[in-house]
């Protein structure tokens, strides 16, 4: 299961759908304009997106809610999208997304925000120069004025940027109290096609309700008092969604 990062460093992996990340500038970027993104074809080979806590009662309704570890042990949360590598079940052949909660990392798409490494707070904001609604003809919205300020579209990206990523932050604390819990375990998704084919997606994790049952009282009351209780009842109610998304893989 592919890692959807928040953020990207531009000299190193990309995010999920990204492909020529770049500092957004009004020197460089000053006549640019963009047009609203018609479909979601781009999102199609993937089979799982990050999402953030505040989602997690939306989602919940329509994906199964898991958690995988990235290459540094830290545990976020995604979507299931699919039930095979590379495949998108939620995008059809027109590149329409067919589920009526659409997560907040595709809709950000192309801005996003970057750090570098040494200064992880220190945000700034990108664009993804291969996303063709990008145009110097004047078709869509203008980024900036005719005096460099950003206009009414480029305002509303970055405020959702940033709400995003104090989301995020928020997330990341949530799963390091799950990873201090000790209560996630390894989850496996075994789906059979109508031919009667098996195949099987692993390398993801759910909390165990056993575990949860006998953490102690003061903790309990803690993930009571934060919330962090209702996310965990979230993601555990989202796990019904599986059998609807292996009819879509059947």
């Amino acid at each position: 299961m592919t890692k959807t990062t928040t953020s990207s460093n531009t000299t190193t992996a990309l995010p999920l759908f990204y492909k020529k990340v770049v500092p957004l500038n009004k020197e460089v970027h000053g006549e640019l304009y963009i047009e609203g993104i018609e479909g979601y074809t781009h999102t199609q080979e993937t089979n799982s997106i990050y999402i953030a806590a505040i989602e997690f009662l939306q989602v919940s309704r329509e994906y199964p809610i898991v958690f995988a570890k990235g290459a540094d042990d830290a545990v976020f949360p995604v979507a299931l999208l699919g039930l095979e590598k590379n495949k998108n079940l939620f995008v059809d052949d027109k590149g329409a997304w067919t589920a009526d909660y659409i997560p907040a990392y595709v809709r950000r798409y192309p801005f996003i925000l970057a750090t570098a490494d040494e200064n992880k707070d220190n945000f700034t904001v990108c664009i993804d120069e291969s996303y063709p609604g990008f145009n110097t003809a004047k078709e869509g919205k203008a980024l900036f004025d005719d005096k460099g300020e950003q206009n009414l579209i480029l305002d509303q990206a970055v405020d959702f940027l940033k709400d995003y990523q104090s989301h995020v932050t928020l997330t990341t604390l949530f799963c390091e109290n799950l990873s201090k819990l000790d209560i996630l375990e390894p989850m496996q998704a075994n789906i059979e096609r109508a031919t009667g084919e098996k195949t099987s997606l692993g390398g993801f994790m759910g909390v165990n309700r056993e575990k949860l049952k006998a953490i102690k009282p003061a903790k309990l009351a803690e993930l009571l008092k934060s919330d962090q209780m209702e996310l965990i009842f979230a993601h555990l109610a989202s796990l019904s969604n599986l059998n609807a998304l292996m009819k879509r893989t059947s």
